[in-house]
């Protein structure tokens, strides 16, 4: 039985994501090999066709992909794409925090450290060292 969804997370790295069914429902995996190869890599918010089988481990796979035309976008895919922005729009929010964050820490550690390093000399000079 073929479904119809979006792609709404990829990891180009990991070559993964998540597919979200069109009428709602969990994401299910999708791997790099169930794409056509017709040259094009996944594109996040791409409106797909695809089957659902189970894995040895009992997880649910999307395979037997097929791209959907762009044009003609009905409106429940739509709604389920601009969840997928919504997403990569919070994964970007997170990762420029941790890095401030990242950032605040070493300056921490560095003016901690400077403090520590950079101490005044004392005023009690030893008795071998007057004049």
């Amino acid at each position: 039985m073929r479904f119809e969804g979006v792609l709404s997370a990829w990891n180009q790295d990991a070559g993964y994501g998540a597919i979200r069914p069109l009428g709602g429902g969990e994401e299910i995996f999708v791997g790099l090999a169930a794409f056509p190869t017709d040259g094009e890599g996944p594109r996040p918010d791409e409106p797909l066709s695809f089957e659902i089988v189970t894995n040895r481990d009992g997880r649910k796979q999307a395979v037997n992909l097929k791209r959907l035309s762009q044009t003609p976008m009905n409106p429940a895919l739509r709604e389920a794409a601009g969840s997928a922005r919504i997403r990569a729009r919070q994964a970007q929010r997170k990762r420029r925090l941790a890095l401030v964050a990242g950032g605040a820490v070493v300056t921490v550690m560095l003016v901690v450290g400077g403090m520590q390093w950079w101490q005044p000399m004392s005023k009690d000079v030893p008795a071998g060292m007057r004049r």
